[in-house]
Formats: C-alpha cells, structure tokens, sequence
C-alpha cells in the first residue's frame, strides 16, 4: 500500500469519526475504534488512533471488549455501563461511618 493511499484511508476514518463522534459515549467511541481497526487488519490500530487521536490503549481495550463479546457471548460491562463496575473514589458513607 503507498503512502498516498494511506493518507487517504487515514483521512474516510476521520471522516467517519467527526460525523460519529458527537454521538457517541466513551464505551461506543472505544468500541467503533475497535470495529474501525479490525476491518482494517495489520496496522489498523495505527492508523485508527492517528485518524482519531484516541489512544491506541483505548482501540486495544476496545479490541479485547470485542473479543470477549464474541469468544463469551457476553459484553465486558453491563450494555447500559460506560465503565467496568468497582471503578472511582468510594462513598463518603464508605469512608466515614459518622455521616
């Protein structure tokens, strides 16, 4: 593939992306950099993450939320979560038994 026809793919994602993007959660934006990366193949996770700017940890942990989904049937977090369960600080309640 030529650097041309890089640019060129790099440039239809971010299209895609500035046209999705006021749309979308953290949860789903990470999910369809995923989906974005995986079409692509070898060096998706690159050029996703150049496209967009999101971290190519963020399309990674998408990429192992798509997995799981499909390997166990199952989503990583609930469908209505944006985040994994057990997550920020603990309640106040938690931390202090006299309030």
């Amino acid at each position: 593939m030529s650097l041309s026809e890089v640019k060129e793919m790099i440039a239809i994602i971010a299209q895609k992306y500035e046209a999705m993007a006021p749309y979308l959660d953290e949860r789903t934006r990470r999910i369809w950099a995923a989906v974005e990366a995986d079409a692509l193949g070898w060096g998706g996770v690159s050029r996703v993450s150049e496209a967009t700017g999101m971290s190519r940890d963020t399309i990674c942990a998408g990429i192992k939320e798509l997995e799981q989904w499909r390997e166990e049937g199952e989503p990583i977090v609930e469908l209505n979560q944006v985040r994994r369960s057990g997550g920020g600080r603990p309640r106040v309640e938690q931390k202090d038994e006299g309030i």
